[in-house]
């Protein structure tokens, strides 16, 4: 099977705390991956990484089929997209000099661009912000404009940290719509959540995240025969020992 990510033993620290330790993880081509865990496993850390914003110890990263390093740093990114958790925008810029801007560092042509957007804008109902500067924009608003930019780079892989946080449940449902037909044309996708509800119904494998270590990969075919008996929210808990260590802790209500 092609592999999208490959990682081996990928370590990194702050102040010589370990937040990802010695993690290995592969993601499979042309599916929707979620990785999820609570609030600090090193998810978010683990984008900024695979996304070139923070450096690591030790390990190695695969990506499409090339060694992450200086030499194919340009090549990979030619083909990757992501929307970061918050999103990052030239807040000067308004939404439309925005998503144009990015098309064109992706060298991506002209013809059509402006219809695209426009049809984006109006199917997540930003378009009224067309011309309106980024900074003025409300957290969903932000989030839905830096998912516009990134679908249209088509990219190869797509990394979406925590991208359904703001938003309303209505543009969640479109942005789910999107990333189906996205992967119906072989985009990989790559979601990282502390929210089970969202990626339980959307995505095909999902690997558990929890104090920098990969505590379970779980395909489509593992996930079928572990959801006979439980939800997803009940796996995790069992993974993390989250109930085990919380139960007694309120008796008195």
């Amino acid at each position: 099977m092609e592999r999208a990510l490959i990682i081996q033993k990928l370590t990194k620290a702050y102040d010589k705390e370990p937040v990802l330790k010695e993690l290995d993880l592969e993601v499979p081509a042309g599916g929707i991956f979620g990785l999820i865990g609570p609030n600090g496993a090193g998810k978010s850390t683990l984008i900024g990484i695979l996304t070139g914003l923070l450096d690591y110890r030790e390990g190695s990263i695969v990506i499409n089929g090339l060694d992450y390093n200086s030499s194919n740093e340009i090549e990979i990114k030619k083909d990757v997209a992501s929307v970061l958790q918050p999103p990052l925008l030239f807040e000067n810029f308004t939404s439309y000099e925005f998503v144009t801007y990015v098309c064109e560092m992706y060298g991506m042509g002209s013809s059509g661009l402006d219809e695209k957007i426009t049809s984006l804008f109006s199917y997540f109902e930003i378009d009224e912000f067309t011309h309106v500067k980024t900074k003025q924009l409300s957290s969903g608003s932000r989030k839905k404009l830096a998912f516009c930019a990134a679908i249209l780079t088509e990219p190869k892989l797509l990394f979406l940290d925590e991208p359904f946080e703001s938003v309303d449940v209505i543009s969640i449902g479109r942005m789910k719509s999107v990333l189906r037909r996205l992967k119906e044309k072989g985009t990989t996708i790559f979601i990282t959540s502390h929210i089970l509800e969202v990626v339980e119904n959307l995505c095909d494998d999902i690997a558990i995240l929890h104090k920098g270590k990969i505590l379970a990969y779980l395909d489509a075919k593992t996930r079928r025969e572990l959801e006979k008996d439980s939800n997803l929210s009940e796996i995790f808990e069992q993974y993390v020992e989250v109930k085990s260590a919380k139960e007694g802790l309120l008796n008195w209500l």
